[in-house]
């Protein structure tokens, strides 16, 4: 089913993206399976100016114009009457596909080649008028070599449906359309034709009997009398053939046109071919033969349903028309026929004949009976707006036996345990009024109402369930894995926080690594710790591989470092690694020793991949602590800071390294530099920065639940202070001083400036801080940032003896 998006927003005025309504129609059952462009063939049309005008010289009606798209000229043969110099019009550059499906190619005509077409609405099918080429009046954005698309705003598109045999309600726009207003929940508007809409003239009635009431339910019919065949107005020629239907003439484009909007097929007689007038629904009698539209003689077997007048059938009955009574160019009168016919037999029909219509393929599947007069009355509508003709008397409706629709019943318990939901009866009964349904009566025990006439695969409890399940969403659906036997204990609070720190240093380009728990005695003495560092308690291995796995690691930087020499040596120098591993020291003799979970990484090398778009520029201890910085934000630890005294890292190069500490000083690591005469132990080509930190520690300090802090609605006031204190104070003295005030206001302090030389004094630095103040319910005016922002200044000047750097 072809459905296009402007034709559809007629009766749903959906506003979400085309991908998301094809997904959701999708997932909801009705599958969008392709979606077209529908003016892709006007892609090579664009704007144009015209420069020159010059008379052919061997056909005198015709014109060659020479024309500009602002880069380029071309000479286009035009026989236009409304061509003039200077104008803006549309060029089809070849490729380009006109609305007859024809394709502009370059031609020569009489002696001159024509490199494209100018256009008029009608050749490009947006419009009817073909007296002229389009004239495009200048205007922003509308220049030459601009696209015809673009300039014009002609956005459609076609979706083509996939539509399962259960839901011939949906072979139609209107029907597509009731799915987008349940699935969104929005209003559905849907034309209405009434009797005073109606042109009339003088009463006739044309008799109709029904002989077959088993396989023809119900008939109606209009007459028409003032029809004046013709070509279709531009609308409706445009959307048939959107919708992959041919244009014929007026009358029948319009009955077409109602059997796409509304799923109801409809015929037109020429009443004036109709002996009698008479019309009679019968099955076929012995040795009749029909001809029909397509011009093939036809033989009709006995079981077959007929639309006959007083001598003869003159149309399948849900199939195809006759063709001695066909519309055609001579016809004045005409009668319209819109019936509900038994779907089995207009099934045995087509398939006896191996004949499958538009019409035929809706009758199968079956089509609503309460449709039927609706889709007349607005076929009545629309053949006298466009073909001028008048309705003679009233409509003819034969009903024999009008269709009841039977009350459904379902229980909201049954749904959930079908399902597996929780859903109450109100949403239940919410979705099921989504889809035209009629509830009289609501409760928790049972949901009662009466299905709509168009949806005919509505029969049981379970079709209700199926349509609460599509329209809550499949994918909403829980999804429960069946038991198995074996139980497994959910994941330790330790365990979760190892895969956090794992996830993190990860994101951040570094590589985890796994090596042995075993060392040489020697890679730990290399690291240069006082002999009462608990890491000189090495563990001995009763039977070590060799003598480099003979005890037990007590720290992880020497795995880290092994791990770098031989990387190194196969060339790979740019490394960011990381491991999580367990330490090991020794206690007195016969005790267990003491394990402790460690988490150590390191950067050295190139600071970006080599690239002539990234300087070439190696890591530093910055780098480093912007990672630590990183995971122990993505942990939740606030509160931290460093120290740059690391008694117990006598690795390091001097001056390089720093302790982070957390609430009450307690330690969470340390990190630095390597020095370079440790990394010579192993043969590597430094620096190396590496850090180690406790995850016993790092447990205590990690918050378990991630809190959420809205963006500032309100904007920051910012002041910077360069204060001149002694070359011995460090910043995050002054940063400690200045958060341990506790100002309401300030939001951040960072320093943004460090500088030594003159005028600054010997002995003295000048450090610059950027104050950031901000309240979360108003603006901040200068005076209020001004009240707590000088007395902090004056402060730091007093406790610091700091002056004011000019």
């Amino acid at each position: 089913m072809l459905i296009l998006t402007s034709w559809l927003k007629e009766f749903v005025h959906f506003t979400v993206p085309l991908e998301t309504l094809a997904e959701d129609l999708t997932m909801k059952g009705l599958e969008v399976e392709e979606m077209e462009f529908f003016y892709k063939g006007l892609t090579p049309v664009v704007v144009c100016a015209v420069k020159k005008i010059v008379t052919h010289p061997h056909a005198s009606h015709l014109k060659v114009c020479t024309v500009t798209t602002g880069e380029q000229d071309f000479d286009v043969v035009c026989g236009a009457p409304n061509v003039e110099r200077g104008m803006l019009a549309a060029l089809a550059r070849p490729g380009t596909v006109l609305s007859d499906c024809t394709t502009v190619k370059p031609s020569n005509l009489y002696g001159i080649l024509s490199d494209g077409m100018l256009c008029s609405e009608a050749e490009l099918g947006i419009g009817e008028d073909k007296t002229g080429i389009l004239k495009l009046e200048p205007a922003h954005g509308c220049k030459p070599g601009k696209s015809l698309i673009d300039v014009m705003g002609l956005c459609d598109w076609i979706l083509d449906i996939a539509v399962t045999p259960n839901r011939p309600d949906c072979l139609s726009i209107m029907g597509v359309a009731r799915e987008v207003s349940a699935i969104y929940g929005i209003p559905l508007t849907i034309p209405q034709s009434t009797d005073q809409q109606i042109n009339r003239s003088t009463d006739q009635q044309i008799p109709i009997s029904i002989e077959a009431p088993d396989l023809c339910g119900r008939y109606t019919a209009a007459v028409m009398e003032g029809i004046k065949i013709g070509p279709s107005p531009h609308w409706i020629a445009m959307r048939l053939q959107a919708s992959g239907i041919r244009p014929i003439n007026n009358v029948v484009d319009v009955t077409n046109y109602v059997l796409i909007e509304r799923g109801q097929p409809l015929h037109a007689f020429d009443l004036d071919r109709l002996t009698g007038p008479v019309i009679e629904v019968r099955t076929a009698r012995p040795g009749e033969k029909i001809k029909t539209i397509d011009g093939k003689n036809r033989e009709i077997r006995p079981d077959m349903l007929v639309i006959a007048d007083a001598e003869r059938p003159v149309a399948l009955a849900g199939v195809m028309g006759g063709a001695e009574t066909e519309v055609n160019d001579d016809t004045r009168r005409i009668l319209l026929e819109s019936a509900w016919f038994i779907p089995t037999q207009v099934r045995r029909t087509s398939k006896v004949l191996r004949m499958t219509t538009e019409s035929s393929y809706r009758f199968e599947r079956g089509v609503d009976p309460e449709g039927v007069i609706s889709a007349l009355y607005r076929t009545v509508e629309l053949v006298g707006q466009i073909t001028g003709g008048r309705l003679l008397g009233e409509i003819k409706d034969v009903y024999p036996k009008p269709y009841k629709s039977e009350y459904l019943s379902l229980r909201p318990e049954r749904v959930n345990t079908l399902l597996g939901t929780g859903l109450g009866s109100g949403q239940m009964a919410q979705f099921l009024e989504r889809i035209g349904i009629e509830l009289d009566h609501i409760d928790d025990q049972i949901i009662r109402g009466m299905a709509p006439t168009y949806r005919l695969d509505l029969k049981e409890e379970v079709d209700l369930v199926e349509e609460i399940a599509r329209l809550y969403g499949f994918p909403d659906i829980p999804t429960h894995v069946p038991r198995a036997g074996i139980a497994t204990r959910a994941p330790e609070p330790s365990q979760k926080l190892v895969e956090r720190i794992r996830s993190i240093l990860t994101s951040l380009g570094m590589t985890e690594v796994i090596s042995y728990s075993f060392m040489s005695p020697r890679e730990i003495e290399v690291l240069g710790l006082d002999k009462n560092d608990p890491r000189m308690r090495m563990l001995n291995v009763q039977n070590p591989l060799n003598d480099d796995q003979s005890v037990m690691r007590t720290s992880i930087i020497p795995s880290l470092m092994e791990t770098v020499a031989r990387n190194q040596s196969k060339r790979n120098m740019d490394l960011g690694l990381f491991e999580i591993g367990t330490v090991f020291y020794a206690r007195e003799a016969g005790e267990l020793p003491f394990e402790e979970q460690r988490i150590a990484g390191l950067y050295t090398g190139a600071r970006y991949p080599e690239s002539w778009s990234w300087p070439s520029e190696q890591v530093d201890l910055f780098d480093l602590k912007g990672a630590l910085q990183g995971m122990l934000q993505a942990l939740g630890i606030s509160g931290w800071k460093t120290l740059l005294k690391t008694a117990d890292g006598p690795f390091y190069l001097q001056g390089a390294s720093a302790s982070i500490v957390w609430k009450e000083n307690k330690v969470l690591g340390n990190f630095g530099q390597i020095d370079p005469n440790v990394l010579e132990f192993w043969g590597i080509e430094g620096p190396v920065f590496i850090f180690e930190l406790s995850f016993n520690a790092l447990e205590k300090a990690a918050s378990q639940q991630l809190k959420f802090t809205p963006l500032a609605k309100y904007p920051a006031v910012e002041r910077d202070v360069a204060v001149i204190v002694p070359d011995r104070l460090s910043a995050q003295d002054l940063l400690e001083y200045i958060s341990g005030r506790g100002m309401e206001l300030l939001e951040e302090v960072r320093i943004f400036d460090i500088y030594r030389g003159k005028p600054v004094p010997e002995g003295s630095k000048s450090i610059g801080m950027r104050f950031t103040y901000r309240a979360f319910d108003h603006t901040l005016s200068d005076r209020e940032v001004s009240k707590v922002h000088d007395p902090v200044v004056s402060s730091i000047l007093k406790s610091f003896k700091a002056n004011l750097r000019n």
